[in-house]
C-alpha cells in the first residue's frame, strides 16, 4: 500500500468536479471517489485524521504496472550452501511435480496446475463450502447448482455461473436470483488412511478406506468419489514472486524444509551430517523461499495428494529408488527433461536418489546412520528436496512476454486501442491498480523497480465504514462472499497462532508472543505514520484474501478463492456494482458512499471488513468491454501455447466418477520446447465449462 492507493479516490472526485463544471461529466461516474475529499475531516475514534496528507517530500512510490522481463525473483541468501547444482535441482523440481507416483494414489502437484498453471476441470470440482464458520452439517452439505442440480460428481454449466445472480448485474441491492456457498475447486484424493509405502505398479500407497461425505447416492446405494478442495486453484505460474502463498498467506516467506508454517512451527527441523561423522537436527530458516513452503502443504494433504497420516520421511521412502516419471511421457525435446529421458519415452533415466545426490550437498543425504524414525538421511529430509527443488522449477516460469509487457518497453504497437482505453480505465477510474500493480500485476507479490522496498508486510487504511483498520498488505475483503463463509487470512495455524501479520503485531504489541517472521517500517505507514501497531487499534483481516496475479489472467478461470465467477466479464461486472457485499446501511457524503451497521463482511467486532477501494464504477458496456480486452494482454503466447519454460511430460487428470458419457481421466500429452503446435494441438482455452 502506498499513497496512490489511499489518495487515488480524491484525483477522481476532483476529475468529476472538474469534468462537471465543464459540462463534460464523464460516463464512468465518480462512485469510487474518497470520503478524504470531504470539508469535513472525518475521524478515527482512536483519534487518527482519516485525511491526514503526509509531507510531499516523503511520499512514497506510486502504483504503477511494471514489465516482468529482467525481474528475478528473491531467493534465500544460503541456498547456495544446501544447493550444489541448481540446473539438477530445476531438473529434480519439475520431476517431482509433475509426477504422479509422488502422489497416493495418482496424484501430482501438476493435477490441479495443468492448464496454465491452474485447473479448468468442470466435473467433479465442486466443494461443499467446507470453511463455513457454521460447521457440519452446513459446511459439508452441497447447495443446488442453478439448473437445479449440482452436488458431488456435478459438471459444470455455463450457465451455473456466476455464483451469486442478480436481477440486475449492476446493483449489488438488487434482488438475488441465486446464491450458494460452494466452491469451485479441485477433485484431489480419495478419503484413506496410510499404512504404508508399498507401492503398487503405478506407484500406489497401502492405504485403508475412511468414512467421507464426497460420495454419489443412487437409490440404496452409494459411491465415494474423490474430495474437492476448500478454495479455488491459483495459478503457479509466476508464483515465484510472492511474498507469502496460498490464499489464506499460511505458507510462510522463511521456509523450515518441513511444513508451510515457517518459524511458526517449532519442531520442525532437519538432520545435518557434521564433519566428524555425526548428525544433529537443525532448524532450517530460509527466508525468500515462499514456494518451499508452499510446496510441502498439498504432497501431504488428505485432500490433495495424500492418505491421510503419511510423513514427508514415507513419501521419501517411497520414491528414492523409483525411476522419475516412469508411468508418463516426457517429449524429446522437453527444455527440462529432456537430456535425461529415457529411450523408451517414459520418463527419465535416474531415480529420484540418484537425482537427489546431484542437486544437493551431501551434509543433508550421505549419512550411513539411520535417524531415531528409522529413516535414512535423505528420506527424513525428502521435505527440504521436495521444497526447495519445487521452488527453484517454479522460479523458472515467469511469463514475461505478454503484450503488456511489450507495451511497457516500449512497443506501443503491442496493444489495440481498445486495450490502451482500458488500461486508463484500469489505471484511472476503475482503480484496478490500487490492488495489481507492479510486474506481478499483485499487491501481495515482493516489490520491485520503483516499489522496490517500499511494501511493508502490515498497513492501515481506510474502510468502506469510514474508519481505519490494520490490516495485512496485498490482502483484502471485497466482498465475494459472506465472510463467515471463509475467514481467510483471519483464521489460525495449527498451534493457535493468527496467520495474519496484522493480528501477530497487536499480539506482540500486547506483550504476546514475538512475531519471528514480522517486520515492518512504520516510517513507510500511510496513515498514522510512525505509530507503531497498537494491541487495541481495529484490524481488517477477516474473510481477506491474498491479491492473485493477474498474469494469464484469460487462462485460468475461475475466479476469485470461491472460483465463483466463470468469465471476465463476470469478473468485471462484480467490481463494477461495487462487489457482492449486502446489508448495511449505504450514506452518502458529497458523493462518497460509506457504509454504517453490519453488512455481509461483517464478522466478530468489525460491522465491516470490506475494502473501501471497491465502490460502484457506473461504467458503460463500453468501458467494461475495454477492460476485459486490456487484462488479456496479460497473457504470454508462451504459456498459451505451452512453449518452453512451459512444456511438461504428460499426466492423467482425474476427472469424476463414471456416471454416464465422459472418461473418468482426462490423457494429457507430453508437450516439448516448441509447444502444442509442434504437436498439431491448438492452444490452450479459457475456462470452459459445458
Amino acid at each position: 500500500m502506498n499513497l496512490e492507493r489511499e489518495y487515488s479516490r480524491i484525483a477522481v472526485m476532483a476529475t468529476c468536479i472538474l469534468a462537471s463544471l465543464l459540462a463534460l461529466a464523464s460516463p464512468l461516474g465518480c462512485g469510487a471517489a474518497g470520503n478524504e475529499a470531504n470539508d469535513e475531516k472525518p475521524s478515527d475514534p482512536q483519534g487518527v485524521d482519516l485525511t491526514r496528507v503526509p509531507d510531499p517530500a516523503a511520499e512514497l512510490p506510486i502504483n504503477t504496472l511494471q514489465s516482468l522481463r529482467g525481474v528475478k525473483p528473491a531467493e534465500p541468501k544460503a541456498l547456495g550452501t544446501i544447493v550444489r547444482d541448481r540446473a539438477a535441482a530445476i531438473v529434480l523440481g519439475k520431476a517431482l511435480f509433475w509426477d504422479m507416483q509422488a502422489g497416493s494414489d495418482g496424484q501430482a502437484c501438476a493435477s490441479c496446475h495443468a492448464h496454465a498453471g491452474a485447473d479448468d476441470r468442470t466435473k467433479n470440482q465442486l466443494s461443499p463450502g467446507l470453511n463455513n464458520v457454521a460447521g457440519p452439517p452446513k459446511s459439508q452439505t452441497f447447495d443446488r447448482t442453478a439448473d437445479g442440480k449440482g452436488g458431488p460428481n456435478y459438471t459444470l454449466h455455463d450457465d451455473d455461473f456466476p455464483f451469486h445472480r442478480l436481477s440486475d448485474v449492476n446493483d449489488p441491492d438488487s434482488r438475488v436470483l441465486f446464491d450458494t456457498d460452494d466452491v469451485v475447486s479441485s477433485q484431489g484424493v480419495f478419503r484413506r488412511t496410510f499404512v504404508a509405502t508399498d507401492p503398487d505398479s503405478e506407484g500406489r500407497d497401502t492405504c485403508t478406506d475412511a468414512p467421507d461425505f464426497f460420495v454419489v447416492r443412487t437409490g440404496k446405494t452409494s459411491k465415494r468419489i474423490r474430495r474437492v478442495e476448500p478454495r479455488n486453484t491459483p495459478t503457479v505460474i509466476n508464483a515465484a514472486l510472492f511474498d507469502r502463498l496460498f490464499w489464506d498467506g499460511r505458507a510462510n516467506n522463511a521456509f523450515n524444509g518441513v511444513s508451510p508454517f515457517g518459524p511458526r512451527d517449532l519442531g520442525a527441523s532437519i538432520v545435518e551430517l557434521q564433519d566428524d561423522g555425526t548428525t544433529r537436527e537443525v532448524t532450517m530458516h530460509l527466508e525468500n523461499a515462499a514456494l518451499g513452503s508452499q510446496a510441502v502443504g498439498p504432497i501431504l494433504s488428505g485432500f490433495e495428494m495424500s492418505c491421510e497420516g503419511r510423513s514427508l520421511a514415507d513419501v521419501g521412502h517411497k520414491l528414492r529408488s523409483r525411476r522419475a516419471l516412469a508411468l508418463q511421457q516426457v517429449a524429446s525435446d522437453d527444455s527440462v527433461l529432456g537430456p535425461l529421458r529415457d529411450p523408451s519415452g517414459n520418463g527419465l533415466t535416474s531415480t529420484y536418489e540418484v537425482m537427489i545426490q546431484k542437486a544437493f550437498e551431501p551434509r543433508y543425504w550421505a549419512s550411513p546412520t539411520l535417524t531415531a524414525s528409522g529413516n535414512t538421511q535423505l528420506e527424513r529430509n525428502f521435505g527440504l528436496f521436495w521444497g526447495l527443488s519445487i521452488m527453484l522449477y517454479e522460479a523458472t516460469l515467469l511469463s514475461d512476454d505478454a503484450p503488456i509487457d511489450r507495451y511497457l518497453d516500449g512497443n506501443k504497437r503491442a496493444l489495440t486501442a481498445q486495450q490502451i482505453y482500458g488500461k486508463s480505465l484500469f489505471e484511472g477510474p476503475a482503480g484496478c491498480i490500487g490492488c495489481h500493480h507492479g510486474p506481478a500485476i499483485s499487491g501481495a507479490a515482493f516489490s520491485f523497480g520503483k516499489e522496490r522496498n517500499e511494501t511493508n508486510p502490515i498497513e492501515r487504511m481506510a474502510m468502506s465504514d469510514g474508519r481505519i483498520a490494520l490490516y495485512d498488505n496485498g490482502y483484502y475483503n471485497i466482498g465475494v462472499r459472506p465472510t463467515t463463509e471463509d475467514v481467510g487470512i483471519g483464521g489460525w495455524d495449527p498451534w493457535g497462532n493468527p496467520l495474519s501479520l496484522a493480528r501477530e503485531a497487536k499480539r506482540a504489541a500486547s506483550g504476546g508472543p514475538p512475531a519471528l517472521d514480522l517486520h515492518f517500517d512504520n516510517s513507510k505507514f500511510v496513515l498514522n505514520r510512525g505509530q507503531d501497531p497498537q494491541a487495541s487499534e481495529r484490524e481488517a483481516t477477516d474473510g481477506c484474501f491474498k491479491t492473485p496475479t493477474l498474469r494469464n489472467v484469460e487462462l485460468t478461470g475461475p475466479y476469485f478463492h470461491n472460483g465463483g465467477q466463470a468469465t471476465l466479464e463476470q469478473v468485471v461486472d462484480f467490481y463494477n456494482r461495487g462487489g457482492d457485499r449486502r446489508g448495511g446501511k449505504h450514506v452518502t457524503l458529497d458523493g462518497e458512499q460509506t457504509v454504517t451497521g453490519k453488512d455481509s463482511t461483517a464478522y466478530a467486532t468489525n460491522d465491516s471488513n470490506m475494502d473501501a477501494d471497491v465502490q460502484r464504477l457506473f461504467l458503460p458496456k463500453k468501458a467494461k468491454a475495454a477492460l476485459v480486452a486490456f487484462l488479456k494482454s496479460f497473457t504470454d503466447d508462451r504459456v498459451r501455447w505451452e512453449q518452453a519454460p512451459f512444456d511438461h511430460p504428460s499426466i492423467m487428470l482425474p476427472n469424476g466418477n463414471a456416471s454416464g458419457p465422459g472418461p473418468t481421466f482426462i490423457d494429457v500429452p507430453a508437450v516439448g520446447a516448441r509447444g502444442r503446435s509442434a504437436l498439431g494441438l491448438g492452444p490452450l482455452k479459457p475456462f470452459q465449462p459445458k
